[in-house]
């Protein structure tokens, strides 16, 4: 055992190398904080927490993690726990490796030592019930509940049932028979609740703690939200049952995001209810799960919990927290408040140039997701292992081909840098999954516009990697990071999703600060600035400040005094304010105080606000610090907020506003009322667009409702380098093309881009791989690597028919004719040949040709057919003329899952098109004219195009120019003699035709002429 301790450090200990360093996380005068987590350095990690009160001693029974630090999954072996007889005084031992399933139970197997949990019977002997998997299992869920017995807490401990108690097999269900709850009544009778993924079961057990007493009940109402790790308890008459919920959703009472849960309870007359839900208890916790455990221990009640607190911990990494649990007996039945868990995480002190953590969040599609977590983006954390909930992602049905995030600032940030990590789970070109974006950009917010960021470093788009991208300084309250999605093949294009783990922003160093001041009376707290002013030369820019904590020693006396703070990008070091403290002065007060309305907001173009206004009122009195502030929005009646300095309103609405506001001060006197108005379009436009398939272009239109439509722009293929939109925009060429376009309002919102497909023409030239333009289909494919993965463009990616074996083919079929004359495959291999495993390239394979007979025909070739998977794999054939074109494999495996057949790219490339020929029809002969003899020659130009015409004999060459389509010229050349032998002339043509020269040449025989 280790001792562990929240007043001192333990050095490591040789029997099981534990130290309790992190115990010392409980902030300095806050004796009531319990150390947390329990062992917190990372050396040993806990979860899935279960308490047992032994006379003086709470014990915590806890499973193991084991995970590494990049490994997704439960990796649990053992069991552990912890004990102590003194929760506030932190003393807790640690009693490691307790129980292995393997080692109890001879039909377990290793590993898998899930949430269980230890009671007392009524012969006092100590029973542990837990989820194992039973081996031999034919069950499509192996896991069975078993109990181990024991005469002390701590064991030995051994099998007591002899086999599952609960299981798929003995119940009949299909359920994940897991996690357990045990609760045994000062009757003596005893109740088991247990269940995972929604399903929550519950029966009695005889007095022999394993019989199951009738049919287990399915619990379906009552318990709002139940998930998973139920745990069963009784106060005062009332039963209690607390359970990990996952009701999530951007207004959830438990959670936000779907794979994190909180803990919620209900309650019961009686151990099998009827339940009523009772709300949340604990809230989502650093770990995706949760599982409490609620003790009653020495007259105060406690919680166990998990968090991923310890130093190196994650969602698969977890340690055990345990805290105190308040009750409202006020109200039948007794409520329990949310539990406080503690240390408590005060926001970090520490001057940073990262002002991110100060902005709040958004996205252009919110709500976001339910699996993830907008919150993750600034929240300074970047996983090795990082699950869904831990970035902000855009994986829905609708995944559109430009997505942003963007942060809004109080007050303006000087910025020059930002750094951003993003995250994938699939390759780009999918059109499916979250790929990594094919590109994206900065813009800030400047003008009642969006401006791109000057003189950017770069944008790169690799993932798990933080890019920082530096620019021109700026000042602005607002910044985007605006990705455009990876597009797939399809028509009409589809997207894949989009997420990122952290996005952090860099505040330019400034030369320094102007200390703040401020006021106060003797025994009043006094109300710190919100900003100071930080100096760029001879600018100022206001930077909000989170300041220390004022202890009431120092404003009990006049005088005054210092207080620290942290200010908004303000790396330099710690920020003061100086508190002036003064005597009240009760000599009469005959001076009204003045009062002043402010708008805070996101200013658009004009006099717009593109987002919600914050309408701060200050009140002002020579006399009194806190006056009564009245404030009326919109002709509403106005609401009094007494003894204030200052109050906020926040109007959201679109539209026009008006706020009046005046204050008072202590002894009467009111201010004259001021007053601002203004006007709200968060609205962005709407766009819709149409292709015209005949003219291959796209017609679009917008509407705005608020603040009217400013205009229109377009973009081809990247929603970049935008133009304006002036009429129908025509596709540049034969070539597939998305078009882009968006819409502008007077305030400034910018529409989503809609993007519009227009397909590839029919008329358009096959060249260069067509495989490209085919349509892929296979023998079979595994559901995790689809076929068309063989011609993305990508051999990350790949197509597979694990475990299958035996003959498999990949096609490619085209829409028409291609003529292919060389063709090639790149294997997929996760297995040598050896291995008899996984995905190994086939024994043997061949291309093969539909031919117009509609049979299937190996292509003629004297290449060999080889199995590579680092390269692609070329066969050269005679040129064929074909609407598909197939690879016939030979599994390497004989039986399935021992060499399955798998292809990450299968190219095939257009054979070069024959020199288009000129096509005339020439003619010669010879004729005796005065005796002497000559050759003449004619020449039709049959072609469609004009031709230059060179007619050489043995008497000379003449050159005709621009013969046009369906002309006949001639040409005589003289002898000089008077006979000529047999001879020929030779005619050649040229014609430029597509932009390149032609040219056809023609031998023309004629007879002798005496």
């Amino acid at each position: 055992m280790t001792r562990l301790t929240a007043r001192r450090t333990l050095a490591v200990t040789a029997a099981v190398g534990l130290v309790a360093g992190l115990l010392a996380l409980a902030p300095a005068g806050a004796a009531s904080a319990l150390p947390n987590p329990l062992l917190g350095d990372g050396s040993v990690y806990s979860a899935d927490p279960a308490t047992l009160v032994v006379d003086d001693t709470l014990y915590v029974y806890a499973g193991r993690d084991e995970a590494g630090p990049t490994t997704n999954d439960f990796i649990m072996n053992e069991w552990q726990s912890f004990s102590t007889t003194d929760v506030e005084g932190g003393e807790w031992e640690h009693h490691p490796a307790l129980m292995r399933p393997e080692q109890v139970f001879s039909w377990a197997t290793p590993g898998r030592a899930y949430a269980g949990q230890v009671v007392q019977g009524a012969d006092d002997r100590f029973y542990w019930y837990v989820p194992v998997h039973e081996a031999g299992s034919t069950s499509v869920d192996p896991f069975g509940i078993g109990i181990a017995v024991s005469d002390t807490p701590s064991g030995p401990w051994t099998d007591y049932a002899g086999g599952p108690i609960v299981s798929q097999k003995i119940l009949g269900n299909d359920a994940h028979n897991i996690d357990p709850t045990v609760f045994v009544a000062d009757d003596g009778r005893v109740w088991m609740y247990w269940g995972s993924f929604s399903r929550l079961f519950g029966v009695e057990l005889a007095s022999d703690m394993k019989t199951l007493i009738g049919t287990p009940t399915e619990i379906r109402s009552g318990v709002d939200g139940f998930f998973e790790a139920a745990w069963l308890f009784e106060r005062k008459g009332t039963y209690y049952l607390a359970y990990a919920a996952n009701t999530a959703g951007p207004d959830s009472w438990c959670t936000p995001a779907v794979y994190h849960a909180c803990i919620a309870y209900s309650t019961a007359p009686t151990p099998m209810g009827p339940w009523t839900s009772q709300g949340r208890v604990l809230a989502p916790v650093s770990s995706t799960t949760s599982h409490p455990a609620i003790t009653e221990f020495k007259g105060e009640w406690y919680m166990a919990y998990h968090t991923a607190d310890a130093v190196g911990g994650n969602h698969f990494r977890r340690s055990v927290a345990v805290d105190e649990v308040e009750w409202d007996d006020s109200v039948t039945p007794a409520r329990m408040k949310p539990v406080v868990t503690t240390p408590v995480r005060d926001d970090d002190a520490t001057p940073s140039q990262n002002v991110a953590p100060w902005a709040t969040a958004s996205a252009s599609n919110q709500p976001i997701p339910t699996q993830y977590w907008i919150a993750a983006l600034n929240d300074g954390i970047t996983r090795p292992n990082p699950l869904p909930p831990d970035m902000w992602g855009s994986y829905a049905a609708d995944r559109p081909a430009s997505q942003w995030i963007q942060y809004d600032w109080t007050e303006p940030v000087r910025i020059d840098r930002s750094s951003i990590q993003f995250w994938n789970d699939a390759q780009p070109g999918s059109g499916d999954g979250v790929a990594a974006p094919a590109s994206w950009s900065l813009q800030y917010w400047d003008q009642g516009r969006w401006n791109d960021v000057k003189n950017p470093s770069g944008y790169p788009t690799a993932v798990r990697e933080m890019h920082e991208v530096t620019f021109e300084p700026v000042t602005t309250t607002r910044l985007r990071a605006v990705m455009n999605a990876a597009p797939g093949k399809t028509t009409p294009v589809k997207y894949s999703a989009l997420a990122v783990e952290e996005w952090s922003v860099a505040a330019v160093a400034a030369d320094g600060y102007e200390p703040a001041a401020t006021r106060t009376l003797v025994g009043e707290a006094p109300v710190l600035p919100d900003t100071v002013a930080l100096i760029y030369g001879v600018d100022r820019v206001a930077a909000p400040v989170k300041w220390d904590a004022v202890e009431p020693a120092s404003y009990a006396q006049t005088g005054s005094f210092t207080v620290g703070g942290t200010a908004q990008g303000y790396a330099a070091g710690r920020v003061e304010a100086t508190v002036t403290v003064e005597e009240l002065d009760d000599s009469p007060d005959t001076a009204a105080p003045e009062v002043g309305v402010d708008l805070r907001g996101p200013r658009g173009a004009g006099d717009w606000y593109v987002g919600p206004v914050t309408v701060r009122v200050t009140a002002t009195d020579d006399r009194d610090l806190r006056s009564r502030i009245s404030v009326g929005i919109d002709g509403g009646a106005l609401t009094d907020t007494a003894d204030v300095r200052r109050v906020d309103t926040v109007v959201s609405a679109d539209g026009a506003h008006t706020v009046i506001a005046r204050a008072t001060d202590a002894a009467g006197n009111v201010s004259a009322d001021a007053s601002a108005a203004f006007r709200i379009d968060a609205t962005a436009p709407k766009v819709t667009a149409q292709l015209d398939a005949g003219a291959r272009a796209v017609s679009a239109s917008a509407t705005d409702s608020g603040s009217g439509l400013a205009g229109l722009e377009y973009a081809i293929d990247e929603p970049a380098n935008w133009k304006p939109f002036t009429g129908p925009v025509a596709a540049p060429d034969l070539e597939r093309h998305v078009v882009f376009v968006r819409a502008t309002d007077a305030a400034g919102n910018v529409s989503t881009p809609t993007a519009t497909t227009v397909p590839r023409s029919p008329d358009a030239p096959m060249t260069g791989n067509v495989a490209r333009y085919a349509t892929a289909t296979a023998s079979s494919a595994s559901g995790w690597a689809p076929v068309d993965n063989v011609n993305d463009g990508s051999t990350a990616t790949n197509w597979g028919t694990w475990p299958r074996v035996g003959e498999q083919w990949v096609q490619l079929s085209w829409e028409r004719p291609v003529r292919v004359d060389r063709a090639g495959v790149q294997f997929a291999r996760d297995a040598a040949d050896s291995a008899n495993a996984g995905l190994i390239p086939p024994r043997s394979w061949v291309l093969q040709y539909r031919g117009t007979d509609g049979v299937w025909h190996d292509v003629a070739t004297d290449d060999a057919y080889a199995r590579s998977s680092d390269a692609v794999n070329e066969i050269a054939f005679d040129a064929v003329e074909t609407t598909a074109l197939r690879a016939l494999m030979q599994s390497w495996g004989a039986q399935e899952g021992q060499g399955s057949a798998g292809i990450q790219e299968f190219e095939a490339w257009a054979a070069e098109a024959p020199a288009p020929a000129l096509t005339i029809e020439p003619s010669a002969s010879t004729r005796m004219i005065a005796g002497k003899a000559y050759v003449v020659t004619t020449v039709k130009n049959t072609d469609d195009v004009a031709v230059d015409l060179v007619i050489t004999s043995e008497y000379g060459t003449k050159t005709i120019t621009g013969v046009q389509p369906g002309r006949t010229v001639s040409a005589t050349f003289t002898s000089r003699r008077a006979s000529v032998p047999a001879g020929e002339v030779t005619v050649t043509a040229t014609a430029t035709v597509d932009g390149a020269p032609v040219t056809a040449t023609v031998e023309v025989p004629y007879g002798a002429q005496n």
